[in-house]
């Protein structure tokens, strides 16, 4: 399902509606979508309590309890421009493939987690991360206007444990 989809099955929904009429101080923030589950994560966050309620859209649409959302300190949650959104997530999806068969070759993915966030530095983009089967993640920044990969980096896991 494109995120797009989504987005229309959610909004109209009964569950969104009366959650949205006692939450209208939040915002569409965040799109999630892993290679291990069909579903997306929708997830709305509320300045006024600095948490997040996600809504998960598969076949059926289940909303998560508002948490607290993981952010450096003093960093602003900014709202998705959606209509920057302009190619589809498979093509996204695809267009990170080639980039990792390209450019690391011996590298096999074995996860893939798919953000499209509001990022200070680039504004709405697609946060792709690839874990692979070497103990490594390849993360990529990727406009969804256009689909260029603006950023990129190759780091072992093993660095995330020591920090």
């Amino acid at each position: 399902m494109e995120l797009n989809l989504a987005l229309e099955k959610l909004k109209p929904s009964k569950q969104f509606k009366d959650w949205n009429k006692k939450n209208p101080d939040t915002f569409f923030s965040y799109a999630m979508k892993t290679s291990d589950n069909d579903a997306w994560q929708l997830g709305f966050y509320n300045k006024k309590t600095d948490k997040m309620t996600t809504f998960i859209i598969n076949k059926e649409i289940e909303m998560q309890q508002e948490e607290e959302i993981f952010k450096k300190p003093g960093m602003e949650v900014e709202p998705i421009e959606i209509e920057k959104a302009k190619i589809p997530f498979e093509e996204i999806l695809k267009k990170a493939e080639e980039f990792q068969k390209k450019k690391y070759p011996k590298e096999l993915t074995s996860k893939t987690i798919a953000i499209l966030q509001n990022l200070e530095q680039y504004g709405t983009i697609w946060n792709m991360t690839f874990v692979m089967h070497s103990f490594k993640t390849l993360n990529m920044k990727i406009s969804p206007e256009n689909g260029k990969i603006l950023d990129h980096s190759l780091e072992s896991l093993m660095d995330f444990v020591k920090k």
